[in-house]
């Protein structure tokens, strides 16, 4: 055996090893990957497995089950709970009608009031008025502040005694005006839907502004050397523009419409025609209703809050398709 044989058999048996070497390292690297990926998924899978698919097969597994208040256990009712509880929405009991009735009205204003003025307010402020820095900040800060908060200083503003709204309206001879807002059924709901729109709007205006940043400066100079006015230009460039922006805070309204209930229950604890489906729910449980009728009437407005977003989205993106 030559020299020359023995060299060739050296670097053979020199890359076979550094070949193992490699393997053993890719695959430690590997692994150390795999645990990562594996650790930083663990969570939010199990999560979402108690907290949402476990939590959800057990609120439609009670809709069907009622409470024995003797033995403290739970029988099967069939479908005694929703026809409960539409009678109790056809008949107005413990105010379920209103409830039902303010729910759908809370689908209209965020979908059809809070998110148009949110799309103006942006597209006045990419003008870059005077202070428009400070109207962005202003308007976002409801996100930032606790709601209980803002419902406390809301409350305040319009208290029947010292409150700043009845104060102004005395002062400048409106006297006759002056009323407990928050505690008349004919105020109460346009009180608390104000309210909403006020704290609603900033996070949306945050949402389109930069949207409408992203609008290509070219096709408005062009649309402005052209003579086109500011209506024409929000009309036929900003809306098709952000259309896709417009559908998803649309759609995240309309789904937030079905689980509204904080807002009433601390700024007129669900009085005065003021209660939503959701603040039912709540209340039938916290109370020591009966958690079988609670279900069944989160399972029926999930089945309408999927339905009514269905159909939200349907259109919203037909008018995509018409633009695209």
């Amino acid at each position: 055996m030559n020299l020359s044989e023995i060299s060739k058999a050296e670097n053979k048996s020199n890359e076979k090893s550094n070949k193992v070497k490699s393997n053993k390292v890719n695959s430690k690297k590997l692994n150390k990957s795999n645990i990562f990926i594996i650790f930083m998924l663990a969570w939010p899978i199990a999560h979402w497995l108690i907290f949402t698919l476990y939590m959800n097969l057990q609120t439609l597994i009670y809709s069907f089950q009622r409470l024995n208040r003797f033995t403290g256990k739970m029988r099967f009712a069939g479908i005694e709970n929703y026809i409960e509880l539409f009678e109790k929405i056809v008949n107005n009991t413990a105010s379920y009608g209103i409830a039902f009735r303010n729910t759908f009205l809370w689908l209209g204003l965020n979908v059809l009031v809070i998110v148009p003025l949110s799309l103006v307010v942006a597209y006045v402020l990419s003008k870059k008025i005077p202070f428009y820095r400070f109207f962005n900040a202003v308007l976002f800060i409801p996100n930032i502040i606790s709601i209980v908060i803002l419902t406390m200083v809301w409350s305040f503003a319009w208290a029947p005694n010292q409150g700043l709204v009845n104060e102004l309206l005395t002062k400048f001879g409106l006297g006759n005006l002056t009323r407990v807002w928050l505690g008349d059924p004919k105020t109460a709901l346009i009180n608390v839907f104000v309210y909403c729109v006020w704290a609603g709007i900033g996070f949306n205006n945050l949402i389109l502004s930069g949207a409408i940043a992203k609008i290509p400066k070219e096709i408005l100079e062009s649309a402005e050397l052209d003579g086109i006015t500011n209506w024409q230009e929000f009309i036929h460039i900003v809306i098709p523009s952000v259309w896709p922006t417009i559908c998803t805070v649309a759609i995240l309204g309309a789904t937030a419409a079905f689980r509204v209930f904080l807002h009433p229950q601390l700024l007129t604890n669900g009085q005065y025609g003021t209660s939503t489906i959701a603040l039912q729910v709540v209340e039938e449980v916290l109370s020591g209703g009966s958690y079988g009728l609670a279900s069944a009437a989160g399972v029926t407005m999930a089945i309408l809050g999927y339905l009514a977003v269905s159909i939200i989205k349907k259109f919203l993106d037909k008018r995509e398709k018409e633009w695209s």
